[in-house]
């Protein structure tokens, strides 16, 4: 099945492509019909692509892709999260010393920073979210933009 766009789009190309003979010839301008013919292509490939997905519902283009789950059989965001279980400690800890957290944009994680250049818990890193599920839980308040440190009214409990 195809639709009147698409015919009307390979009967362009088709022009096009005489055109490119043409401006190999000298009888054209050759940027012009290039750029045109390229236009065209991208418009005809587009074309083909809408008819193909609904012809095919099924298509791995049209369809939801469901992240998969790793080799082990867990989800994307477990690794993720154990690691910043492993790191909370240090960063807890380091912001009772008086660090702070600094949320990098780019990255999405929030690094330890403001402690004494040789404290390996400077650098440490946790994910941005759960930076931003602690600052909602009140660990932590904001103090500049993207930077948060230990919220003084917040006592830890004691584990027993």
């Amino acid at each position: 099945m195809t639709t009147a766009r698409l015919n009307r789009l390979i009967k362009a190309y088709r022009i096009a492509k005489a055109l490119i003979g043409d401006a190999n010839r000298g009888r054209a301008i050759p940027g012009a019909v290039f750029r045109w013919c390229h236009k065209v292509r991208q418009a005809v490939w587009a074309e083909i692509e809408l008819v193909v997905n609904h012809l095919n519902p099924t298509n791995k283009n049209t369809v939801e892709n469901q992240p998969m789950a790793t080799e082990t059989g867990e989800s994307l965001p477990a690794p993720g999260k154990r690691a910043d279980d492993r790191a909370m400690k240090a960063v807890i800890s380091a912001l009772q010393d008086g660090a702070h957290l600094r949320i990098h944009t780019t990255i999405r994680r929030a690094a330890i920073e403001g402690l004494p250049a040789k404290d390996a818990r400077n650098g440490r890193t946790i994910s941005a979210h759960r930076a931003m599920r602690l600052a909602k839980e009140g660990v932590i308040t904001e103090v500049a933009m993207d930077r948060y440190a230990m919220n003084p009214d917040f006592e830890l409990k004691a584990a027993q």
